[in-house]
Order: structure tokens, then sequence, then C-alpha cells
């Protein structure tokens, strides 16, 4: 491929990257305002500045874009387990970003939207196995770094599963008590603290 075609085949990446990005924040920020059942693809297209067409070029349905994840997921969660503190152990770190990611403090949050779509449309389980793996795989790189080791490792991949396995157990989305999901992730972390400090960097 030629220089000129190679670079015109990234700008469109980029501006598909874009618009996708673009989508999905449009849909987050309507669903906090009114609720995922109360947006329209019609809102969306709207607020994005979009045809219905450049929609479904990006997405299949509504609810694709709430659970849409990218490659700035992808650095942000990474980057939340590899600045944890030195001392918790790798399955803590990533426990303890994906809690800071999953249930944020501010009202009408990303998180909160894909919560809400999971717990009101089962229908969605495909789309959310296909986001679960994706955080997977972001928890892998986080606890690679952490630990020097490559995203492939035994370890990690078994660290990273663990987390994802763990968080799902122990944070009910539906529990609106902090404190209470607090003191349960204390104790999911020390249970698996036993097994995974032994693994050093």
């Amino acid at each position: 491929m030629t220089e000129p075609r190679r670079q015109a085949v990234s700008q469109r990446e980029n501006r598909k990257r874009a618009t996708a990005a673009r989508l999905r924040d449009s849909a987050t920020k309507l669903a906090g305002r009114r609720g995922t059942d109360r947006v329209t693809i019609d809102d969306i297209c709207a607020d994005a500045g979009v045809s219905r067409r450049t929609f479904f070029n990006h997405f299949a349905t509504k609810d694709e874009v709430f659970l849409a994840w990218d490659a700035s997921d992808d650095a942000y969660l990474t980057g939340l387990i590899v600045d944890r503190p030195r001392s918790e152990s790798a399955v803590r770190a990533a426990l303890c970003a994906m809690t800071i990611t999953a249930f944020p403090p501010e009202p009408g949050s990303r998180a909160t939207v894909v919560r809400e779509v999971m717990a009101n449309h089962p229908d969605v389980a495909a789309q959310a196995t296909q986001l679960t793996r994706k955080v997977v795989r972001a928890v892998e790189a986080g606890i690679a770094e952490r630990l020097g080791l490559p995203a492939d490792a035994h370890v990690v991949r078994l660290g990273a599963v663990t987390a994802v396995a763990a968080l799902t157990v122990t944070m009910n989305p539906s529990d609106p008590d902090e404190a209470a999901r607090q003191r349960l992730l204390e104790e999911t972390c020390r249970i698996l603290d036993q097994g995974f400090m032994t693994v050093e960097p």
C-alpha cells in the first residue's frame, strides 16, 4: 500500500472511531438524563449530529451503543490498575480499579447506563459477554504491566478472569448501600490476596 493510500485509510479509521465515540457519548448523556428506555435511536442521532444510516454503520441496535467499548476504555482501566498502590496484590488492584469504573459517584455516568441496560434487558446477553471479554483484556494488560509479565502469562490471565468474576459475584448493581458494597469488596480482596500475594513482580 502506498503512503498516501495508507494515510487516507488511517484518516477514515480515525473519523470512524470519532463518530462511534460521539454516538456513544450522546447515548450516555441522554440515558443519564432520561433512562435508557426513554432514549431512541433518533434522539441519539440528533444529539450526535449524524443520520440514522450513519448510526447503523456503527451499531446494530440501541443497546449496542450503550455497551460500546473502545481503546480509551482500555487505556483508562489499565492505567487505574497500574497506578494502584504497590502494596496491593495485582488482583486487588484490578478489583478496586474496576469498582471505580463500575460504580462511579457521579449520577448519569456511562457505567450507570451500562448497568441499567444489562439489568433491564437480559436479551443483550451476547453483547454483555463481548463487553466482559474486552474488560478482561484491559485487566490483563494492567496486571501484566504491574507484574512485568506478558499479557498471556498464565497467572496474568487467571488473575484477570478471577478479578472480573469476583467483581460480578461481589457487587450487586441494584444495591445502593455503598458501605455494604465496600465491606463485601474488602472481604473478596482478602480472600483473593491469600492466593495472589505470592505472585511477585
